[in-house]
């Protein structure tokens, strides 16, 4: 039996499996706004020990992200915004830190505070989320400076209320958090007056559904054969055979 064939086909479906099941989670998300595809890294390493200097196993590093923008669709809704390009709105994660997001599909709680449609409160000046007053109407520009009405004032006496925090960190910084969310574990993000939204807008997922199918069909194809490989060797070990079959 060839001990070799054996982890190299076993290291193999580990890592089909892992491709496998971050193309199934991309294919949940594809309609999910502003998700970022998710990209699994693997990386080859010697197995260490007497008598292993030829084998090798694959692992899973931590997975990173496709930062490419996705589709902007238009929606007329003065509290949807878009981040043009590259950049980032900043959020209170609900452990209470700072996080960063693209889903601008914004509200206003009873309460006041502006939130993302997963209930993370916006933040604003000096990091701290956005609370606003009772408003007759709020408008928000591309700068992220938000505006609007006092309840009881004139309608055309418009107030300039706070600005939304928007950053650009270095994409190579960034890491994807357990709750879909983004954080930058080298700093603070600092805000970036260059980034810019697109209001009355919002940004799609950039994972697409039929790449997404192809690959799971081929990872399968792929999972199938590396099996047959796996029961083909230890079969041959013990001496019996059994045909080797691709579909």
């Amino acid at each position: 039996m060839s001990q070799q064939a054996i982890y190299l086909a076993a290291s193999g479906l580990n890592a089909t499996m892992d491709r496998m099941t971050a193309a199934a989670n991309n294919l949940a998300n594809s309609s999910t706004t502003a998700f970022k595809a998710q990209q699994p890294v693997f990386k080859a390493e010697p197995y260490v020990g007497q008598g292993l200097p030829d084998r090798v196993n694959v692992t899973t590093g931590e997975d990173t992200a496709d930062f490419k923008p996705g589709p902007i669709e238009q929606t007329g809704r003065s509290l949807d915004v878009a981040v043009s390009g590259s950049g980032w709105i900043g959020v209170q994660a609900p452990d209470g830190t700072t996080a960063l997001t693209r889903n601008g599909s914004l509200s206003i709680s009873a309460t006041g505070v502006l939130q993302t449609s997963d209930g993370n409160p916006v933040l604003g000046r000096g990091a701290a989320p956005i609370t606003l007053p009772p408003l007759q109407n709020v408008t928000i520009g591309e700068d992220g400076t938000i505006s609007g009405t006092l309840l009881g004032q004139p309608v055309d006496q418009i107030t300039t209320l706070n600005r939304i925090m928007l950053t650009n960190p270095p994409a190579n910084t960034l890491q994807r958090r357990s709750d879909g969310l983004f954080t930058d574990p080298t700093g603070q993000p600092a805000p970036d007056a260059s980034v810019k939204l697109q209001v009355g807008a919002l940004e799609g997922s950039n994972a697409n559904p039929v790449a997404l199918m192809m690959s799971m069909i081929e990872n399968a194809r792929s999972f199938q054969m590396q099996t047959e490989l796996v029961h083909l060797t230890i079969t041959e070990g013990q001496g019996q055979s059994s045909p080797l079959t691709l579909n």
